[in-house]
This record gives C-alpha cells, structure tokens and sequence, in this order.
C-alpha cells in the first residue's frame, strides 16, 4: 500500500519566490524519502499552496518538517498554517 501526503498552507511571499526555495530543499526531501508528484497554488489565492508528495509513512514526513522545519520556514512557508491530509491506495 502506498502512502501520499496532502499537503495544504500559506506563503507570505511571491509563489515563484517560495517554488524556488522548494526546488533546492527537493534533495533533502527525497533523502527522506518524500517524492513531490505535485505543487500549485489555488487561482483564487496565490498565497494557498498544495503539495502533494509519495511519502514512506506520516512518520517520515513529521520527521521531515522536524529536522527541515527552518529551511522550510525560510521558503516562505508558514508551518502553523500548514494542513497535511494522509492519503493511501
């Protein structure tokens, strides 16, 4: 069974200017083993922004954004706005 993480918040800055910062933080991820399938922001909202990523567990990814937290917060990403939905197949 394959784990997928939802992943939904807020930016305080140009969307171009956090994709960039996730593209640098993309080998970090991957070591952990989180693979993006997905990035966007909604049209009505360019400040809301989903990720969708094959993740190993919850786990994982709470470790992740533990360890990753800082950097994650200097892309613009606002932790405390960040709603993550856990999805299977």
């Amino acid at each position: 069974m394959a784990s997928y993480a939802l992943i939904k918040f807020k930016i305080n800055n140009d969307f171009s200017e956090w994709e960039q910062a996730f593209y640098v933080a993309q080998p970090m991820a991957r070591k952990a083993g989180i693979i993006e399938l997905f990035h966007g922001m909604t049209e009505d909202d360019p400040q809301t922004c989903f990720v969708l990523a094959h993740v190993p567990s919850k786990e994982a990814m709470d470790k992740f954004f533990e360890n990753a937290g800082e950097e994650v917060a200097k892309s613009g990403h606002i932790l405390e706005s960040t709603e993550v939905t856990m999805l299977t197949n």
